[in-house]
């Protein structure tokens, strides 16, 4: 057997962290992990939804709050993610009030500029901390707090050590994405960050289209790599990439 053969056996019977799903009284359960490794996240994500599925049974699942914490183990040059939450709820698809836009579906160019005004608006308030406003522009399932938002935006000003700005970027528009909490039209945008001591970003923003002209953000997932770890470690961009893989 070869020794790359038999490391992939190995990283496929890695065991997958224990899982405790909880009751929310109104808002339906909380899939909570202590601590997930990169190699674990898709196992534990797959198994996560096959719970789901499960306790809904003949209805459909809807995955709301999510958030966890981020460490990085420079040791491994890896990001390790800690007190995991993904919330969900059933509903049934015959009463659902949101529904999927065509599968051809193309944003206008008005569209397009809409939603870059958008997510704009959302990181330049990340930049100066108004919290408020950022609860205000978040999905309201996600049950965003202001104490959580103010900890978004301290973490995205953490490294920086001078004046820059945030640019997002519009990687694509998804139809119906699958694992979206709602059916219709959302935007994906990366993040540039040219603020020094900022090396980088990984991850992205998702925002749902309620409707034209109107928006709101149904995921923030984005990780700021210091400068000063990766020239006190001499990373190179491979290992760049690799700090922003799960």
């Amino acid at each position: 057997m070869s020794m790359m053969f038999l490391a992939a056996l190995l990283a496929a019977a890695q065991p997958v962290p224990e899982i405790r799903i909880e009751v929310v009284p109104g808002r339906g359960y909380a899939a909570k992990v202590a601590r997930i490794d990169p190699d674990q996240y898709d196992p534990v994500i797959k198994r996560i939804q096959a719970i789901a599925s499960e306790r809904c049974g003949r209805q459909s699942v809807r995955f709301g709050r999510f958030y966890f914490d981020n460490m990085i183990d420079p040791s491994r040059g890896v990001t390790i993610l800690e007190k995991f939450h993904q919330g969900f709820s059933c509903f049934d698809p015959a009463t659902d009030p949101y529904k999927p836009v065509a599968a051809d579906w193309k944003a206008s160019a008005a569209e397009t500029a809409a939603v870059n005004r958008f997510v704009t608006r959302f990181f330049d308030n990340l930049d100066a901390g108004n919290a408020k406003i950022l609860v205000s522009m978040m999905d309201p399932m996600l049950e965003t707090t202001e104490a959580e938002m103010k900890t978004f935006s301290d973490e995205a000003k953490r490294y920086q050590m001078g004046d820059g700005e945030f640019s997002p970027k519009l990687e694509d528009w998804l139809n119906n994405p699958p694992d979206a909490a709602y059916p219709g039209a959302y935007a994906f945008f990366s993040v540039i960050d040219n603020h020094p001591g900022i090396a980088g970003t990984c991850g992205g923003v998702l925002v749902q289209r309620v409707r034209d002209g109107e928006y709101r953000m149904s995921q923030y997932d984005v990780r700021y790599l210091s400068q000063t770890l990766v020239d006190d470690e001499g990373m190179s961009d491979a290992e760049l990439e690799r700090l922003c893989q799960r």
